[in-house]
C-alpha cells in the first residue's frame, strides 16, 4: 500500500492540475470573503444602529460570518472538480489500466486514490479557509467574528471541501468521463441546485426539501453554522428568548444570507451530505472494482 501511495502523490504532484485548481480556488475565496464582507459590514452597522435606537447602547454586531460561509461554499467548487478528474481522467486515457495490471488487486489501487484524495481534501480545505479569513480581515471594517466562532465555521468549511472532493471523485469513477463528470458536478453545484433551492424555499421553506439535496446539505453544513452563530450573537445583545415561531424565521432568513435557503441544522445537513457524499463514493470505487479496463 506504501508503494501505491507514494505513486498517487506522484501522480498528482508530477502535473499542473493541483496547483491550477488551488490557485483560483483561493483568489475566488478570498476575493468572494472580501467583498461580501464590505457589505454584511454595512449590513452589520444598519442593524446596530436600530438596535441602539431601541434603548440598548454598544450593541455590536458581526455579520462577517456570513462573508466567510459563502465565500467557501464557492470556492469549494474547485476541489469538487479536482476530485471529478481523480479516475475519470484515467479511465478515459486508459492509464488505471496499467495501476490496475501491475498493482497486488484493483481494490488496493482504489484505496490508496481513496486516501490520497482525501489528503487533498483537506489540503484544499484549509488553504480556502486560510485565503477567506483573509479575505475577511481584509474587507471587514468593524467588528470580527469572535475566535471560537470563526474557528467552527472554517470547520465546516474544510469538512465540505472534503466532501466535496469525494463526492466529485465518485461521480467522476461512476461515469468515467471527466468531460460529463464536470458538466454534470458544475451544472448541478452552479445552477440547478441553487436555483431549484430558492424556488423550492420559495414556495414551501418550513419542509426543507432543499436541505435534502447535496448542493443544499453541503451549504447547509456551513451556513447553518454561520446562522446559529448569528443568532447567540442577537440573543446576547437582545437578552429576550424568542418564540419558537420567530426562531424558525429567523433561521430561514440568515440561513438564506449564508446561501443556504432551505437547509437543515448544521448537524443534521452534514449528515445528510456525508450520505450523498458516501453514495456516490462508495458507488464509484464499486463500479471500478469490476470495469472492463481493456
Amino acid at each position: 500500500m506504501g508503494n501505491l501511495l507514494k505513486a498517487e502523490f506522484r501522480k498528482i504532484l508530477t502535473t499542473k492540475m493541483w496547483w491550477a485548481l488551488l490557485i483560483p480556488a483561493v483568489g475566488l475565496a478570498l476575493g468572494w470573503a472580501w467583498l461580501a464582507a464590505l457589505f454584511f459590514t454595512d449590513v452589520g452597522d444598519a442593524i446596530e444602529d436600530a438596535i441602539n435606537s431601541g434603548g440598548i447602547n454598544d450593541a455590536q454586531l458581526s455579520l462577517s460570518s456570513l462573508a466567510l460561509t459563502r465565500a467557501m461554499n464557492f470556492a469549494s467548487l474547485f476541489p469538487m472538480v479536482f476530485g471529478a478528474l481523480a479516475l475519470a481522467s484515467e479511465i478515459n486515457r486508459k492509464t488505471i489500466t496499467t495501476s490496475f495490471l501491475t498493482a497486488p488487486s484493483r481494490a488496493a489501487v482504489l484505496g490508496a486514490k481513496a486516501i490520497v484524495y482525501t489528503v487533498w481534501g483537506l489540503v484544499y480545505g484549509i488553504v480556502v479557509a486560510l485565503a477567506a479569513s483573509l479575505g475577511i480581515v481584509l474587507g471587514t471594517t468593524g467588528k470580527l467574528p469572535d475566535a471560537g466562532d470563526w474557528l467552527i465555521i472554517l470547520f465546516t468549511g474544510v469538512l465540505s471541501c472534503l466532501l466535496w472532493t469525494l463526492l466529485g471523485m465518485g461521480v467522476g469513477a461512476l461515469l468515467g468521463s471527466p468531460v460529463a463528470a464536470l458538466l454534470v458536478l458544475l451544472l448541478y453545484a452552479g445552477l440547478v441546485g441553487p436555483v431549484a433551492e430558492l424556488l423550492i424555499t420559495a414556495q414551501n421553506a418550513d419542509l426543507h426539501i432543499a436541505g435534502l439535496m447535496p448542493n443544499g446539505s453541503a451549504n447547509g453544513l456551513t451556513g447553518s453554522t454561520a446562522a446559529q452563530l448569528l443568532y447567540d450573537q442577537i440573543e446576547n445583545i437582545v437578552g429576550t428568548v424568542p418564540t419558537p415561531r420567530e426562531r424558525e424565521q429567523f433561521d430561514t432568513i440568515a440561513r438564506a444570507a449564508a446561501g443556504a435557503p432551505g437547509a437543515f441544522a448544521m448537524w443534521l445537513s452534514g449528515l445528510i451530505f456525508l450520505i450523498w457524499t458516501a453514495i456516490f463514493f462508495v458507488g464509484g470505487l464499486l463500479r471500478n472494482n469490476n470495469r472492463d479496463i481493456t
